[in-house]
């Protein structure tokens, strides 16, 4: 019996047309409504033909594992992180096949865990840096938490070098990032190479990162690297150690800018909504500040070995990833014709899996839009749905940084909910625009008061 086609909704051309003219993107408009919608309808995965283009979205496990575990090289990524290569090239995240393989391999052990343990007194070092002097005003914590996450991660890359150089770095990744996202969310993205106004300040602002990242590299392989102080000396060496001695510098460049955007950005994001939500919840902050008194303490130990015992701050930071995924859709390419389960998927197709609905379902998950940590404690973690938890994504393309946001996270709450009490602003609530990764467009003000 031959395969049909997956069910979805009939297109005319005046749909299209409607769309088109509205300027809008319906599923970033409202991402849960959208594929909750497509979903009550449907079924567990739908087809979206417009005649000009076919995408699936599914929240069917099997498919799930079957196109980002089991065949994840026969389904490379989508659209979007082509727009993202713009300007971050061809680094691990929009890299693919054996290539991505071979640079994986090579950055894989500067994140294991004990090579993040050991970065974990500087993001201490960092958050503790942290200091409000104006407490009777509150203050943006989206912006707090970029910039202690962009602290982080230019420190663990570059050291000490990027200091004098962060007022370019910060303004070229703000216009970068909004530029990329602009053509994602855009239905027909105008050719880069157009002088348009944006074009132009966009390419102006990549020249200005490259000769940063390009001077730092330059300065790196003119003094010599010797034991490694910092992530940028541990991938020059293994550089030169895969290209008998040479070093491809644009593909470096590529590597290093990958790392900055995707280590700062997201991790920003989803601190900020966790602060947001301890200082909403007062018997919340209680409790994780108790903890944190318990467990931490001791200053003479290292942070990141008794992080572990601080069960509540690590379920705050799940429950976080969980209701606002940062990466909250996930998009690869049917490269030819093919049946699952009998139906069929057209090659040339994209496959949507969207992580923010997937874990927000009822389908997986008890009061799905209720953030309610406690559902991630050790002592629940059997009835954790882990088909339907993905934040990371999964298999072999799962972030490299996954541990390295989970612990520079955990301890900045740490630090921040022992030092402070966290009030919550009346009247004001997260608004978060869904582009290449999801991002508040407004700030989020929390008062803080000294303990």
């Amino acid at each position: 019996m031959a395969a049909v086609d997956f069910p979805g909704p009939e297109l005319g051309i005046m749909d299209i047309v409607r769309t088109v003219m509205s300027g809008t993107n319906p599923i970033a408009e409202d991402p849960l409504a959208f594929c909750q919608s497509l979903f009550n309808r449907f079924g567990d995965t739908v087809l979206i033909d417009s005649g000009l283009r076919r995408v699936y979205f599914t929240r069917d496990g099997e498919l799930i594992r079957h196109v980002l575990v089991e065949e994840s090289r026969s389904f490379p990524k989508s659209s979007p992180y082509r727009e993202a290569s713009l300007f971050l090239g061809n680094g691990i995240l929009n890299s693919e096949g054996d290539f991505w393989k071979s640079q994986r391999m090579m950055m894989q052990p500067e994140f294991t865990r004990s090579v993040i343990a050991a970065f974990g007194e500087a993001m201490r070092r960092n958050a503790q840096n942290l200091h409000i002097e104006n407490q009777s005003a509150p203050v943006d914590v989206s912006l707090l938490a970029m910039h202690l996450a962009f602290a982080n991660i230019c420190q663990y890359i570059f050291g000490e070098d990027f200091h004098r150089n962060e007022s370019i770095i910060r303004e070229a990744l703000e216009f970068g990032n909004g530029f990329i996202s602009s053509r994602i969310r855009s239905l027909i993205p105008l050719p880069i190479e157009w002088p348009l106004p944006d074009n132009l300040k966009f390419a102006a602002h990549k020249r200005a990162l490259d000769k940063v990242v390009y001077a730092i590299i330059d300065a790196r392989l003119q003094r010599g690297v010797g034991e490694p102080k910092d992530l940028m000396d541990a991938l020059l060496i293994a550089e030169k150690r895969a290209q008998n001695g040479k070093v491809r510098r644009e593909q470096l460049r590529d590597e290093l800018l990958t790392l900055l955007v995707a280590g700062h950005e997201t991790t920003g994001y989803t601190l900020a909504m966790a602060l947001y939500h301890i200082a909403a919840d007062a018997d919340l902050q209680e409790r994780l500040r108790r903890e944190i008194k318990t467990h931490l303490s001791d200053a003479a130990t290292p942070i990141a070995e008794r992080l572990d015992k601080c069960e509540l701050v690590a379920a705050t930071v799940d429950e976080t990833l969980r209701r606002y995924p940062a990466a909250w859709i996930m998009g690869r390419r049917v490269t030819h014709d093919r049946e699952f389960k009998g139906r069929r998927l057209r090659g040339g197709s994209e496959i949507n899996i969207p992580i923010l609905a997937l874990q927000c379902d009822e389908k997986y998950w008890e009061r799905p839009l209720d953030f309610i940590p406690e559902r991630f404690l050790p002592v629940n973690a059997e009835r954790i749905p882990k088909q339907a938890y993905m934040p990371f994504g999964t298999g072999l393309r799962k972030c490299i940084g996954s541990l390295f946001a989970l612990q520079e996270m955990q301890i900045a709450i740490a630090e921040i909910v022992g030092k402070y009490k966290l009030h919550s602003v009346a009247g004001n609530v997260p608004q978060t625009e869904y582009v290449f990764t999801a991002r508040l467009k407004a700030p989020l003000p929390v008062r803080f008061e000294s303990i």
